[in-house]
């Protein structure tokens, strides 16, 4: 089984058995807790960790493969693989990973009784931001990758809602639509409020943005 072949293989054996009753947050870092159950011959590993997901941030495709930290070689190699599967869209590939196992043990229980085991502790804890993964031994990371991927798309059209409102995505020449919004405001008041011109330069030099608005902020002081 060439590697290529090993990628596929752990996706398909990836299954989500809990997944946290709360989305990604938009405006602030996200701690997840996991616990990634593989079947050995003689019972069951329990891997725990964490996954941290920081501020949802709008980036470019290209930087896909400085999304996902601490996955070991499948975090550079696979990260553009993982989103391919589910089309890539500039609008969802704005989230960044971190993580970080904790402890690995294994049980003489089968899947099923550690998993009925975890779950009664979770609801002890009230913990309601935990995921439990199944998932193969040798490639336990890329299911962690696959399970936060899934995170990030059941979570995307509450951020980017949130981001659209804010104005926070860019246009085409990377300039986010509150500061069009921002400009757009300037000229208006500049026109009864002086002080506001200096405010308008300083914002049009400072997005490299002056040639495009020149022939208008010259007009200011006709």
């Amino acid at each position: 089984m060439n590697e290529k072949e090993l990628f596929d293989h752990a996706l398909k054996n990836t299954r989500l058995l809990k997944i946290p009753k709360r989305n990604i947050s938009t405006f602030g870092t996200t701690n997840i807790d996991y616990y990634l159950l593989t079947k050995l011959e003689t019972g069951t590993r329990v891997r725990e960790g964490k996954v941290i997901s920081q501020r949802p941030e709008i980036i470019k495709p290209s930087q896909v493969a400085e999304l996902f930290e601490g996955f070991g070689e499948y975090g550079e190699k696979y990260s553009g693989d993982i989103f391919e599967i589910f089309g890539k869209n500039p609008k969802i590939l704005n989230y960044k990973f971190r993580n970080s196992p904790k402890t690995s043990n294994d049980s003489k229980l089968p899947i099923h009784e550690v998993l009925r085991k975890i779950n009664r502790e979770l609801r002890k804890k009230d913990n309601d931001m935990a995921a439990i993964i199944k998932g193969e031994d040798a490639t336990w990371q890329i299911s962690v990758m696959k399970f936060i991927v899934d995170m990030t798309l059941k979570s995307a059209e509450g951020n980017i809602s949130d981001l659209e409102e804010k104005g926070l995505f860019p246009d085409e020449q990377g300039i986010p639509e509150y500061i069009r919004n921002r400009i757009e405001f300037l000229f208006k008041d500049s026109r009864k409020n002086k002080g506001s011109i200096n405010k308008l330069g300083k914002l049009l030099n400072d997005y490299g943005l002056f040639r495009e608005y020149e022939d208008r902020f010259f007009r200011l002081f006709r």
